[in-house]
């Protein structure tokens, strides 16, 4: 699988340290997911707390990753409901080396498909850089359908590719039709169907906590060893039926907490682990590392 956008990106989970991004843990991270092996990060993520970050964070995030991204590419979501913000980011991705940008669409207010349309033209027009939809609609209350990626690609010139986290399987292998676009599934427990129906790879909020186990997994399915790639992701599916039971973000932010052996800090509106969620994440990793 040559194509440049391809195969493991984890959506970069971000650790903070009150209001302030503690980049001395973000380092430690990022060199171990590159050290995996993972082929690229997706950056302002939702399982990075993008959405809860001030404009100040995001830009620092963008600066900080797209500097010490080694080869992996970095797709950054300048998703906002401010569009002076997303003209913001997308100045920034430019400026400091991403290789792409993403989009979901406007969130929180109800948007239509004319609406939708017109929101990503909007943003895609900003820049001359690659342009990826991310779909999420469990979150932003709107699914993006394979009908308006084709209408959106007989439009927009830099339309390289999509994230869709619709975790409908039927969706991506859709998408993935698509002549020239880059589909990325979205849904951890989904990671080995979605690469048979045809997605390029995946953004995957768990390859934060696991790297190499989906590193593994997509190299084995890329080398055509589908017997160890299915062993692999019988793993992968164990692990997030494990994590998912609880919110995505405590159990990642907790796992990693438990990994690097200090607090992977949540910004402060979320909740703390429960005591019976954090024996969950401890008995997850240990079966992993056995």
């Amino acid at each position: 699988m040559p194509d440049r956008f391809s195969g493991v990106v984890p959506a970069l989970a971000v650790p903070f340290r009150g209001h302030e991004i503690d980049l001395d843990l973000l380092g430690a991270h990022l060199d171990r997911l590159l050290k995996a092996g993972v082929d690229g990060l997706f950056v302002v993520s939702t399982t990075g707390l993008g959405h809860a970050m001030g404009i100040r964070s995001k830009l620092e995030l963008v600066k900080y990753v797209s500097e010490n991204k080694g080869s992996a590419f970095a797709i950054v979501n300048v998703a906002s409901i401010e569009f002076e913000e997303i003209r913001e980011l997308v100045k920034a991705s430019e400026r400091h080396g991403a290789d792409a940008v993403a989009s979901n669409v406007m969130y929180y207010f109800r948007i239509d498909e004319e609406g939708a349309l017109r929101f990503f033209r909007k943003v895609a027009s900003l820049t001359e850089l690659p342009f990826f939809v991310y779909n999420i609609p469990q979150n932003t209350g709107y699914n993006v359908e394979p009908r308006l990626v084709r209408r959106l690609g007989g439009e927009l010139r830099n339309l390289t590719g999509i994230k869709d986290s619709s975790a409908n399987i039927l969706q991506v292998a859709d998408l993935a039709t698509i002549e020239g676009l880059a589909v990325f599934n979205g849904a951890d427990e989904l990671a080995l169907p979605a690469l048979v129906a045809g997605a390029r790879g995946y953004v995957s909020a768990l390859a934060n906590v696991f790297p190499e186990l989906f590193v593994e997994l997509y190299r084995a399915y890329a080398e055509g060893d589908y017997g160890r790639a299915l062993k692999l992701y019988r793993s992968v599916l164990s692990i997030a039926v494990d994590l998912k039971a609880m919110p995505l973000n405590l159990s990642v932010y907790g796992a990693l907490s438990a990994v690097y052996g200090r607090e992977f800090g949540l910004i402060e509106v979320f909740r703390p682990l429960r005591e019976e969620e954090a024996k969950r994440i401890a008995k997850t990793l240990e079966g992993r590392s056995r």
